[in-house]
């Protein structure tokens, strides 16, 4: 795991997918695109029910990741642990062409940032890069590309996972699911500036 640290540079995402993030019902969590500098990177949002305090956020956070699954299905795990507050979790299913999409952006561009929105407010972490920051994903990127995971074994696996989050954890619901159209920054844009 590493720890992020707070992006330092204006940000451009399409207007849809955070409309659609925030009016998903919150504990939640989507992937998609963003622009920072004029080039793209991945993004992980995480829309939990309370507003982590600032004084946790300020220090960043750890984040894991796994390949969970068995014979012909995949289903990935990121895990965002706030010390001292609140640990999250997101299962995703790999055969999703926005998982796909994202993962391979995230680990093309040895980059990626994670943005929180909370009541109130947000805040933007841009990843601690480095060899080991997505071992794992990196590692599983050709059978991730090519998962043929179903909705069914998706669900079965979010179920088990559910009943014991594995480090214990508050699970987020997956929202935005497979709208390819979310990750298209060439129009209806909206930009968070830095303070």
């Amino acid at each position: 795991m590493n720890t992020a640290l707070h992006a330092r540079t204006d940000l451009t995402l399409n207007r849809r997918f955070v409309r659609n993030l925030l009016d998903a019902k919150s504990p939640s969590c989507a992937l998609g695109l963003i622009e920072a500098q004029g080039e793209l990177y991945g993004l992980v949002a995480l829309s939990p029910k309370e507003l982590v305090p600032p004084t946790i956020s300020a220090k960043g956070f750890e984040l894991g990741h796994r390949v969970l699954g068995g014979d012909g299905f995949e289903v990935v795990q990121l895990t965002f642990e706030f010390r001292g507050f609140e640990t999250y979790h997101v299962l995703l299913n790999p055969s999703s062409p926005v998982v796909r999409s994202v993962l391979e952006r995230m680990i093309d561009s040895d980059d990626f940032f994670i943005l929180v929105l909370g009541p109130g407010g947000a805040e933007v972490f841009r990843s601690d890069v480095g060899q080991e920051t997505l071992f794992w994903l990196q590692a599983f990127l050709p059978r991730l590309l090519a998962s043929r995971t179903s909705a069914e074994q998706y669900a079965k696996s979010l179920a088990v996972f559910c009943r014991h989050p594995s480090p214990p954890g508050r699970v987020l619901d997956w929202v935005c699911g497979d709208d390819m159209r979310l990750l298209d920054l060439s129009a209806d844009r909206v930009e968070l500036k830095h303070r």
